[in-house]
């Protein structure tokens, strides 16, 4: 919602994500988690995910993630999709994964792989779809570049900021913060209604330390936003 353009090479990402701790989303975080695997040594790739949450087949690509091939399976690898991050691996090869409380049904048509959650006391919930062909950097540019830019784009126009625990899932959405415990059961809701309530939520339970600049341009254009 700042405005500024957000590089994507590795070391303006270290310097953003670990060093100053100022947060990021799936282009930033997924990119991360990938190299620090291939550095590792395993085998990785990384592809972009058709988010459906919305439940409209006609929205773009525009969710980077990972695969890992490992001991003959193949596995998605996601640390950036929000408050609705799987936990853990998810095999394309199974037909459910169960993390926790949650169980993720997976279908694989060809290349295309769809995950539906299914949380408790929930109806199912279709994350994305995924299409296994190779993509290369130029095309992560452009999706994130729409995602941080384009007038229209969810993160350009919605504050969101997410953490995932062992035990809870927490999120901000604009001027709402919401709090979910391992089962899916929503045990905290509150309005954010000052700056100064929303920066201590970023720092003391997101963890998060993005410039002040940055929090009171967010908290001015959700506000702004809520009085139309």
């Amino acid at each position: 919602m700042a405005g500024q353009p957000l590089s994507l090479q590795a070391d303006a990402l270290f310097e953003r994500l670990v060093v100053n701790q100022q947060g990021g989303y799936c282009f930033e975080h997924n990119k991360i988690a990938y190299l620090a695997l291939k550095h590792l040594g395993f085998k990785m790739r990384s592809l972009l995910a058709r988010v459906m949450l919305n439940g409209k087949p006609t929205n773009p690509r525009t969710h980077r993630m990972n695969v890992l091939e490992l001991d003959g399976e193949t596995y998605l690898v996601d640390v950036g999709f929000g408050n609705k991050t799987p936990r853990g691996l998810l095999n394309i090869n199974q037909r459910t994964c169960t993390i926790g409380h949650d169980t993720y049904q997976i279908t694989r048509n060809g290349n295309v792989v769809t995950v539906v959650l299914h949380e408790p006391e929930q109806p199912p919930l279709t994350l994305y779809e995924v299409e296994l062909y190779d993509v290369v950097e130029a095309d992560f540019d452009v999706a994130h570049f729409y995602s941080h830019q384009h007038p229209e784009a969810i993160f350009v126009n919605n504050l969101v900021v997410s953490l995932i625990t062992a035990s809870n899932r927490y999120l901000i959405r604009n001027q709402q913060f919401l709090v979910w415990d391992a089962a899916g059961h929503l045990i905290t809701e509150k309005s954010i209604d000052s700056l100064e309530a929303l920066t201590q939520l970023v720092h003391e339970v997101f963890l998060l330390q993005p410039p002040n600049a940055v929090l009171e341009t967010a908290f001015a254009q959700v506000a702004a936003n809520a009085a139309v």
